[in-house]
């Protein structure tokens, strides 16, 4: 009963998941605890209907169910809450799409236009063979593109069920395979879903290991949701592959700038900036976090503030309302006891959502300092610097990614209990380390896993990948 207890208490902060039985509801929660995915089932346990919605709330998709196919009438729409698509289905069939209204700007015009075109020939087409794997796989990417999430993610699911059959009869190649899985994982980064996203980034790779791009994808991801040390192996992998790789490059700085080792942080975006012109046209070119406002720290960091603050200004003139850059200039001017200027800054990159919109929640620690009297300064710094553990020294398991077993460093704790979940949220192994003994994994299959472990009063969650 013990463990019962102890697996209840750990599985909602891992998955975000929660049930409601008597309206038999299940969902999905964002991190800041709004819903993006709710889905309602019948007393037989057969699915209902589904709804998606936006990270601000909004609703996205509508859909309903017979016997678990699409069925009836459903709907996507904007943020505005105006209907962008309807679709009508029978028992599984779709009857009828009508766009509403098609949403594109004057650089993606003709691509938006083509998909839609070839969507409705990819429809033609399956409703007379259905069994049509490449024009499956077609209409998928085509659905992610535009943004038709659902229906992208049930395509790509069928592939996915039906590939160990296809490959019997003929080789499915590698680059495909690792597409159809690298598409999953985006779909399910996009809900948010960290384990499930990893699971099928791990797929990909193991499907089409050739692929630089790949492993990129997968050290970048694991950078973005702070899993530094993991990602960084596979950042590095990519960058064995190909030793320029501007974007692996960049993203090696700003994990090395997090742990705090400047020097290996400047070396990696020095090599990143030698190629800015890569980053950008394959890019958005919208990141806050970018070479600029990365390497302006670092600059700071090192000891030549002068030239960190021109590269902040540039990244300014870059994106005005570059919160992370504002950010990094509050740091500067803090540390160097400009708590005017630095409360200026510091303010500013709040008003713009720096701690949303980069899920890091630094600022108030600063802010309390920087925007008090300054006679209170030190003694806040003090008892500031005193209630911070950085990054740096935080637990973290080792060797990671393994092959056999794993260590945990900076515990609080020598003997604990220890819980290890499967990407999905199943309870799949369990035991006791005396004197913080390492931890065999050799017994389980390569994957992405959870790993609690606790004593009577802390508990700590680690993410894992076995090779």
């Amino acid at each position: 009963m013990k463990n019962l207890v102890y697996i209840s208490l750990l599985l909602a902060p891992i998955f975000l998941f929660a049930q409601d039985e008597e309206d038999e509801i299940k969902r999905y929660f964002f991190k800041d605890g709004i819903t993006s995915i709710e889905r309602w089932y019948r007393n037989d346990k057969k699915l209902d209907s589904l709804k998606t919605y936006y990270q601000s709330g909004e609703l996205n998709e509508s859909f309903h169910y017979l016997n678990g196919q699409f069925h009836g009438l459903s709907y996507k729409f904007n943020k505005s809450g105006e209907k962008l698509t309807t679709w009508e289905f029978a028992k599984g069939q779709l009857v009828e799409r009508t766009d509403h209204t098609i949403d594109f700007n004057k650089k993606n015009e003709e691509k938006v236009k083509k998909a839609h075109s070839d969507l409705k020939a990819l429809n033609e087409k399956l409703s007379k063979n259905p069994n049509d794997f490449r024009a499956y796989f077609t209409r998928a990417n085509i659905r992610n593109f535009l943004g038709d999430h659902v229906l992208a993610l049930n395509d790509f699911k069928k592939i996915e069920k039906n590939i160990p059959k296809l490959s019997k009869n003929k080789q499915i190649p590698e680059k495909m395979l690792g597409n159809i899985y690298d598409n999953l994982a985006t779909i399910y980064e996009g809900y948010e879903m960290q384990n499930h996203c990893i699971h099928y980034k791990l797929k990909a790779l193991k499907a089409s290991p050739k692929e630089s791009r790949l492993y990129h994808n997968l050290g970048a991801y694991l950078v973005k949701v702070k899993s530094f040390r993991l990602g960084i192996e596979y950042l590095n992998k990519a960058k064995a592959m190909v030793p320029n790789h501007s974007f692996a490059n960049w993203l090696l700085a700003v994990a090395y700038t997090d742990l705090e080792d400047y020097e290996k942080a400047m070396t990696h975006v020095n090599t990143a900036i030698k190629n800015e012109a890569s980053i950008y046209k394959r890019s958005t070119g919208t990141a806050e976090r970018d070479l600029w406002t990365t390497r302006g720290l670092l600059y700071h960091k090192l000891g030549d503030t002068h030239k960190g603050i021109i590269d902040l200004e540039e990244a300014l003139s870059i994106n005005k309302d570059n919160s992370f850059a504002y950010r990094n200039l509050g740091v500067i001017y803090f540390d160097l006891g400009d708590y005017a200027k630095s409360c200026q800054f510091l303010q500013k990159a709040q008003q713009l959502g720096y701690e949303k919109t980069h899920d890091t929640y630094d600022l108030q620690s600063y802010l309390d300092v920087a925007c008090v009297n300054t006679e209170l300064s030190q003694a806040k710094t003090e008892l500031s610097a005193n209630n911070t553990i950085k990054l740096v020294n935080k637990p973290y398991a080792y060797p990671n990614p393994t092959r056999d077993v794993i260590n945990l460093k900076n515990l609080t704790f020598e003997n604990y209990e220890y819980l290890i979940f499967d990407y999905a949220g199943k309870l799949i192994k369990q035991g006791v380390s005396q004197g913080n003994t390492p931890i065999n994994l050799s017994n389980l299959p390569t994957g992405v896993y959870i790993l609690k472990a606790h004593d009577t009063a802390t508990f700590e969650t680690f993410r894992i990948i076995k090779e």
